[in-house]
């Protein structure tokens, strides 16, 4: 099978790969990169719940301690 060669202005499929952010628990320093999926339905809820300013990046549980404590990382 040969590779195709992408040509400029054609679609690729399903759009490029989606964006990931580090994250950090504060409490057992744990690491992992976050889909921005779910930042986005995070951030949605925050606007629902009038929490949302410019800037805001939620803090998420994290998998190893099992609190809500990682927080995001800039890089």
């Amino acid at each position: 099978m040969s590779k195709k060669k992408l040509i400029e202005g054609e679609d690729i499929p399903f759009g490029p790969p989606p964006e990931e952010y580090s994250y950090r628990c504060s409490h057992c320093h744990c690491e992992m990169k976050v889909n921005e999926a779910i930042i986005d339905v995070e951030i949605g809820i925050a606007e629902f719940e009038g929490r949302y300013h410019e800037d805001f990046m939620p803090v998420l549980g994290c998998p190893n301690c099992n609190q809500e404590t990682m927080e995001f990382v800039k890089e």
